[in-house]
């Protein structure tokens, strides 16, 4: 079927932080993404559309509203350059309570300003694929349902708990319910990651690409470790790698 006048430019506002956050929608694009969003089901699609002469993607029985649209259309709705003739409407799933998060089983990933959308897709990925427990988004950190984060994401969005908030606020409420918090930080009194004590469900900071992890929550009992390099022409990891190797070292002791 065809959607109304009005769908679309409801619709193509979700290309902007306010009205995906008025609307509690984002737009999820691209055939895999779209593929994996439909089967891991922890996300809702409002709607999903097609353009002219693409094959249906909704390959089961479903009761999602199929809509197929002209190419000029489908493009005014994509935020890509070529884009692959498949996306979603999908609700934004609603954030988690901290008494549930407290609770959560498996490492909490707190995220400060990581502002780059493709490094955030990229650690709510890897996140997932660790089998993290729950993300915290601290404050600058890039929109989650962003376009190019969830496209970042392969279809992982919305698949962990969230909660958006100040992690200067956050972190106690953790560390009062026993857990250790660990700051991915390369600062000359860290420690190398090899030497970290072993512990269980910590919550595991990483932050700004640029400036690091605020000064305001290096405090109290709180572990800061480093990634050793072995060689010195680069200047740092990127964040979404250096996330993936602490994610992979911290998720043996779980």
């Amino acid at each position: 079927m065809k959607p109304t006048a009005q769908q679309l430019k409801e619709w193509r506002k979700l290309r902007m932080g306010k009205y995906r956050k008025r609307n509690r929608l984002f737009i999820a694009e691209g055939v895999r993404t779209v593929e994996q969003i439909l089967m891991n089901g922890a996300v809702r699609p409002a709607a999903v559309l097609r353009r002219e002469g693409h094959p249906d993607p909704l390959s089961f029985e479903s009761d999602i509203p199929l809509f197929e649209v002209s190419a000029e259309e489908f493009n005014s709705l994509c935020d890509t350059e070529t884009p692959q003739g498949v996306l979603a409407v999908c609700e934004v799933p609603e954030p988690a309570g901290t008494d549930i998060l407290i609770r959560t089983q498996g490492i909490i990933l707190a995220l400060d300003a990581v502002q780059d959308p493709g490094n955030l897709g990229t650690i709510i990925r890897t996140a997932t694929w660790f089998g993290a427990g729950a993300i915290l988004f601290g404050r600058g950190c890039a929109d989650p349902f962003h376009p190019k984060v969830v496209r970042s994401t392969a279809g992982a969005t919305g698949a962990l708990p969230y909660l958006h908030g100040d992690l200067t606020e956050l972190l106690p409420l953790f560390e009062e319910s026993g857990r250790n918090v660990i700051l991915l930080d390369a600062g000359e009194n860290s420690l190398n990651l090899k030497e970290a004590v072993p512990v269980q469900n910590p919550v595991l900071v990483i932050g700004n690409e640029a400036n690091g992890i605020d000064p305001k929550l290096f405090s109290g009992e709180r572990t800061a470790v480093h990634i050793p390099g072995a060689g010195s022409m680069a200047e740092s990891l990127n964040a979404s790698v250096a996330s993936a190797i602490a994610l992979f070292y911290f998720t043996d002791f779980l």
